[in-house]
């Protein structure tokens, strides 16, 4: 039978872990209703498993059972130069690059981006879920939103941009650190495309395929992390 699994922010491989209060305490006694004798698994870039020793109004006591083998594997460090487009999608993007083992993810305000701003407790949220769900032990680092031009400030490895006007990602050499860029809903300004190339930046393409935002991401995410 599958745990459920939690993120714990302050995560020390503690013998003895006490909850009180706070989201998770909720979600387990009034969502979950665990009970003594329960196991529960907890994760922050390490994962031990719990059972739950006492349980009151207050507080929830667990006890360290075993260590839990992972099999989440990333093959490469990938960030994620995502702009910003509507609520409903970004979150999408965020959740399912947080399965595909994205290491961090900036927000970007390009040119043509329907917004310019993001909840990014929300955002972070969405990031710790899927990490929960999907078997990994890292959250992917998201940080506040940057505008274009600062973009190779924090990107490493090689850098790539998605735009339909670039040669297929599957003939290039796929290294061990890289940075994809891609553009919201309309896609990047040809300036925006220029600036790229100044900066010796790579313009791939899927085929000659035109897609969507929130769709060409997790299309190069999936090319990434197979290639």
């Amino acid at each position: 039978m599958r745990l459920n699994r939690f993120y714990l922010e302050n995560f020390l491989e503690d013998e003895i872990i006490e909850l009180r209060d706070g989201p998770i305490f909720h979600q387990l006694k009034n969502v979950l209703r665990i009970k003594k004798g329960d196991l529960i698994s907890f994760f922050n870039q390490t994962e031990r498993v719990y059972i739950v020793r006492e349980i009151d109004k207050r507080s929830i006591i667990f006890d360290f059972q075993e260590k839990v083998k992972n099999n989440f594997k990333i093959k490469r460090d990938v960030i994620l130069f995502q702009s910003i487009i509507k609520r409903d999608k970004m979150d999408w993007v965020i959740q399912k690059a947080t399965e595909l083992g994205v290491s961090k993810i900036v927000p970007v305000v390009a040119k043509r981006s329907e917004k310019k701003d993001i909840n990014l407790e929300r955002l972070k949220r969405i990031a710790i879920e899927a990490s929960e769900q999907c078997g990994r032990i890292s959250i992917p680092e998201i940080v506040s939103p940057i505008n274009f031009t600062d973009i190779w400030t924090l990107a490493e490895g090689d850098v790539f941009i998605g735009d339909f006007s670039g040669t297929s990602l599957k003939n290039e050499e796929i290294n061990k650190s890289i940075s994809i860029i891609i553009g919201p809903e309309g896609g990047f300004d040809k300036k925006e495309i220029d600036i790229a190339k100044i900066k010796k930046t790579k313009v791939v393409s899927l085929d000659n395929y035109i897609l969507r935002s929130e769709t060409a991401s997790l299309s190069f995410l999936v090319l990434l992390t197979n290639l």
